[in-house]
């Protein structure tokens, strides 16, 4: 059964057993800020009377990190609340909400919320949601702890490490990581994803620059950090980044 954790002064995290979620709860002098709202109105209502165990303030802010269903569908659940996503998730689902574009703060009162976005990863929309005063980031799909990243349709596998690498160069030594499934983690974790995300896109680039084809590469089972069955969007979403891989160039001989 999932509890309420509280990782820091009134930030605290809920680990549903359904998809492994990780929902946030951040409290302030004007209300409550919620991140990710669940994948069904049913699962939301819930969150709702797990919410009252922590507070009586309204729910006044909706922080989803990215557009994928299991983030979103609760959003219903607070009709009260202003919905937060950056503008590349509310095109990808047609979302309703307050877009941003970079960086977004939300005033609770007596502390502040920043939404942060930093590059396309698992997604083109991937919020990170700071709460600086307790040194706390809740980084959506960017990180997951209980599985391999997930490398969706929608998924960009050669700029994920880069904007991996963005997001923790704002962290501190002693963040608090939150992913959006499993366990909450540190920097040290969220470095060492970020060198596994870096061999894919290496390894894609790779056998792309080798002119091994698609098919071909699908099938390479080397040099991955997971199986390679778990990749196989990475590497046609890579090698449809990348273009139609030409046959590696023989040395021209000279006079024999």
């Amino acid at each position: 059964m999932s509890t309420w954790a509280e990782i820091g002064d009134r930030t605290w995290v809920r680990r549903y057993d359904e998809w492994d979620l990780n929902v946030g709860l951040v409290v302030g002098s004007d209300g409550a800020l919620v991140i990710d709202t669940r994948a069904t109105a049913a699962e939301a209502e819930q969150l709702r009377e797990h919410i009252r165990e922590l507070t009586d303030l309204p729910v006044k802010w909706v922080v989803n990190t990215h557009a994928h269903f299991d983030h979103v569908v609760g959003n219903g659940a607070f009709p009260e609340a202003t919905v937060y996503l950056h503008e590349n998730a509310a095109a990808e689902e047609n979302l309703a909400g307050t877009t941003f574009a970079a960086a977004k703060v939300i005033d609770l009162g007596d502390r502040r919320v920043e939404l942060l976005y930093v590059g396309n990863a698992h997604t083109s929309g991937d919020t990170v949601v700071a709460v600086p005063d307790v040194d706390v980031f809740f980084v959506g799909d960017l990180l997951e702890e209980s599985a391999p990243p997930s490398y969706g349709e929608d998924s960009f596998p050669l700029e994920w490490p880069d904007t991996i690498q963005s997001a923790i160069g704002m962290m501190t030594p002693d963040s608090t990581v939150v992913p959006g499934h499993g366990a909450v983690v540190d920097v040290e974790f969220a470095r060492d994803q970020a060198i596994d995300l870096g061999k894919v896109a290496n390894t894609i680039s790779t056998l792309h620059h080798a002119g091994t084809s698609l098919e071909d590469a699908l099938k390479h089972a080397e040099d991955w950090p997971w199986p390679v069955d778990k990749l196989q969007d990475a590497i046609r979403r890579g090698y449809a980044a990348l273009g139609t891989p030409q046959r590696p160039s023989l040395p021209l001989l000279g006079p024999g």
